[in-house]
């Protein structure tokens, strides 16, 4: 593969595997295992791929070849070529919906507020700031230019806050349905949305890590000081609510 816009994406796709192996759960059996680290590969060559070449350019055809696995297999993992973008956005969801859903974990607003984030390539090893900046840069280009991507940041949200909205139903014993539940799930999706805002708009901008991480965290303080108002009232008191169990028991 050709190097493109100064990043190689065979030196991407290393950087990809050595970053996400230090996340595998040890906990795994040896087929879960095997099953997510086929996925993570699958997500590391199409993003090498979609950073080197754009994203419109590149085809679920190659990113399988690139793979070494069938077309069908890719999208047994990946239900669209959007979603091998964004695909830390189920693993956030996940994450974000088991921390929430035993209100034993503490606050809303202490929980979500950590898990959301920055974290950027600093921490992974073997990346300089310049290299690591470097692909962040594109990879905010990419989404940010990509009419495709544009939309597809908002169609993401529909699922994630699916995901978060059951966790807080079964934290507050309603129904995935409840409003209380709809709007606190909207303003935790919200949250993360803003994240990434403003984490392209500060990629672009920035001149170092250090700044971009500075000015993700100054948005993100904003935003929750708006919506921590909302995430504390869902935790208040359950004067006029109607629990699931109360209501049909």
């Amino acid at each position: 593969m050709q190097a493109t816009n100064g990043l190689d994406p065979e030196r991407i796709i290393e950087i990809l595997e050595s970053a996400n192996a230090l996340v595998l759960s040890p906990d795994e059996g040896l087929r879960e295992r095997k099953k997510r680290r086929l996925r993570q590969r699958i997500s590391n060559v199409a993003t090498a791929l979609f950073l080197a070449e754009g994203f419109e350019a590149v085809s679920v055809a190659r990113i399988a070849a690139r793979s070494e696995v069938s077309e069908q297999t890719v999208f047994n993992y990946f239900p669209t070529k959007e979603s091998m973008f964004f695909d830390e956005a189920d693993d956030l969801s996940r994450a974000i919906a088991e921390a929430i859903r035993d209100p034993a974990n503490g606050r809303l607003s202490e929980i979500v507020r950590p898990l959301i984030g920055p974290a950027f390539p600093e921490r992974w090893p073997g990346v300089d700031a310049a290299e690591g900046l470097a692909i962040l840069r594109r990879f905010a280009e990419v989404a940010s230019t990509s009419p495709t991507l544009r939309g597809a940041q908002y169609l993401s949200m529909e699922p994630f806050m699916g995901t978060i909205a059951t966790a807080l139903a079964e934290r507050n014993e309603t129904g995935p349905d409840d409003p209380e539940v709809l709007l606190t799930a909207l303003v935790i999706a919200g949250l993360v949305l803003i994240r990434q805002r403003s984490f392209q708009q500060h990629a672009l901008s920035d001149a170092s890590l250090a700044a971009m991480t500075r000015g993700v965290e100054r948005d993100l303080e904003r935003a929750i000081k708006v919506a921590k108002p909302t995430l504390d009232a869902f935790d208040g008191p359950r004067d006029g609510r109607r629990s699931v169990r109360s209501s049909t028991g």
